[in-house]
């Protein structure tokens, strides 16, 4: 194996980025597998639009997948109905099953919109959607084949408000409240967000109440359960421009009538509390009806920071738009803020916007979002997927990872004018998966993308002995390349791999190697004799894409 010496590296004069100055970014396609596609051909359809997918990845038989989407049949009409297709091999091809039928006793010229996915953890996949012609109404449709048929119906609501833009989410905790779900929306008739409960796995819903306490224009709800069974809901108020989340601590309970009073009585239902000011980046060119969808999720896992709340936005105080993570360490009561997901150059005008978040059952906070940074020159730039993660409850980011090809979000639109307000991610412990909408095709389609974390591990590091270096997850069958600092974190951007290290003077630690087809690759480093007590931190490069930070002591 190629080898070098950590710490000899010292006596290697050149920065890693003088060493790669010259080479070029990858030119690989990336994009995934096209979820809306005809059901008859298995291509894609022209002049139809599909945009906000969700999905839901089935905790049985991890390769069985179901994404929904707004289908739009032609691009020149704002109706749209509920688009559905299916996976039973890991997002590798999907089968379209068309659109969802209309409600029971609805006539068929019903439209639906915004969908929500979620899953039990017996399998039973559920798909929230919202009736919106000829009159608002939820319902709830039930698949117990994978999603690939949605035999059975049923509504939210017995008494029918009014409102728009609902999360659902079901409790897979495997405690006393597993298998509840939790929803609700915007309600007009309350004048805020506003809670559901099922017990009885969507057959009937508790009457909608609000538990938003500010006024104002409220948007873009979203519902995480934590490790005990608590449930958080979050959300953007547009009066006061901020995120705010409230949270029940008895929601799991069958005997009890659920309150959002964990962080005090009053208000409606119970405080709610602002997480920050949220600096909404507005409506920008390339998506100029479209909102931003927050996220909140919890670790749910059986490490140090099992608890721990996250929440994501995209945030407009530095430039453009970036992406922005806070974290509360005491469930919710108090919240450390201003995280930044994305690496590129602070106040470039970069837009950063459409993120999905979610946290693996081991703890890793992985985000996706749209970013604009590879096309700054254009006044209507163009987007790609791309991707971070964190195993330090979002103190530090990998790398950010370009996963897709760039596409115009402006090709195609329908009456709306909007790519959507959301896509949405699923974390497992070995990868992520991603439903996205981009316009590959010339129009909006539903993509997915299932990817694996860049992860560098360095074995121990022994003074005269010799150290393993290794990288898993990395794009197979490409150039990766090792860099070290002995200084410290810092950020170091390196124009030939269109990548930013996160090292204070970076240096090529090591011999450039390929990745194997699986994104593995090791190097066995000598370790100086006389190097015990120093301190090595270390980072995994490809074109666009790379590890988490490591740091090693030399014994």
């Amino acid at each position: 194996m190629p080898s070098a010496s950590f710490p000899s590296l010292l006596r290697l004069p050149a920065l890693l980025a003088v060493a790669l100055a010259a080479l070029a970014p990858s030119a690989a396609a990336q994009r995934g597998t096209q979820v809306n596609v005809s059901p008859i051909t298995g291509l894609d359809i022209l002049g139809d639009a599909g945009n906000e997918p969700s999905l839901a990845v089935s905790p049985v038989l991890p390769d069985q997948i179901a994404v929904g989407w707004r289908s739009f049949p032609v691009i020149s009409s704002d109706s749209r109905w509920a688009g559905y297709a299916w996976s039973g091999d890991g997002g590798a091809s999907f089968q379209s099953g068309g659109v969802l039928a209309p409600p029971p006793g609805m006539p068929p010229t019903v439209e639906q919109t915004d969908p929500v996915l979620t899953v039990d953890s017996a399998g039973v996949f559920r798909f929230w959607s919202e009736v919106f012609r000829p009159s608002f109404s939820l319902h709830l449709y039930h698949s117990f084949d994978g999603g690939m048929s949605w035999p059975m119906v049923t509504p939210v609501e017995s008494i029918v408000t009014s409102g728009d833009k609902g999360w659902i989410v079901t409790d897979t905790t495997g405690g006393p409240g597993d298998g509840n779900l939790y929803g609700g929306w915007n309600n007009f008739n309350y004048g805020g967000q506003c809670f559901v409960r099922s017990t009885d796995g969507g057959a009937t819903f508790t009457p909608a109440k609000r538990i938003a306490d500010r006024s104002g224009t409220q948007w873009m709800l979203h519902f995480a359960v934590g490790p005990a069974g608590e449930v958080y809901a979050a959300w953007r108020n547009y009066l006061d421009d901020a995120i705010y989340v409230t949270k029940s601590t008895n929601a799991w309970n069958v005997g009890v009538t659920p309150t959002f009073d964990a962080f005090g009585p009053g208000g409606h239902d119970g405080l709610d509390l602002k997480i920050d000011d949220s600096n909404d980046p507005g409506f920008p060119v390339i998506n100029p009806s479209g909102f931003h969808q927050v996220y909140v999720d919890v670790d749910r896992s059986n490490g140090p920071r099992s608890g721990w709340v996250y929440c994501v936005w995209a945030d407009g105080r530095n430039d453009g738009a970036d992406i922005l993570l806070a974290r509360s360490k005491d469930g919710g009561f108090t919240w450390e803020t201003g995280f930044r997901v994305n690496d590129d150059l602070l106040g470039n005008g970069a837009l950063q916007w459409m993120p999905a978040m979610s946290v693996a059952p081991n703890g890793r906070i992985d985000v996706l979002w749209y970013d604009t940074r590879n096309d700054l020159a254009d006044p209507f730039p163009e987007s790609q997927l791309y991707y971070a993660w964190s195993g330090d409850g979002g103190a530090t980011w990998s790398v950010n990872r370009r996963a897709s090809d760039p596409f115009d979000t402006r090709i195609g639109w329908p009456v709306q004018q909007k790519i959507g307000d959301y896509i949405q991610s699923v974390s497992r412990n070995l990868d992520v998966s991603v439903a996205y909408a981009a316009t590959f095709h010339g129009g909006p389609d539903v993509w997915f993308r299932r990817l694996r974390p860049t992860t560098l591990s360095i074995g121990n590091l022994t003074a005269g002995g010799t150290a393993d270096v290794t990288v898993t997850g990395g794009r197979p069958n490409e150039d990766v390349w090792l860099a070290a600092s002995l200084t410290g974190p810092g950020s170091t951007y390196v124009s030939g791999l269109n990548a930013t290290v996160q090292l204070a003077n970076p240096f090529e630690a090591a011999p450039r190697q390929t990745t194997d087809a699986n994104g593995g690759a090791t190097w066995r480093i000598p370790v100086a004799p006389g190097a015990a007590g120093r301190r090595v931190w270390a980072q995994a490069l490809q074109r666009e894409g790379g590890s988490q930070v490591v740091t090693a002591v030399v014994q």
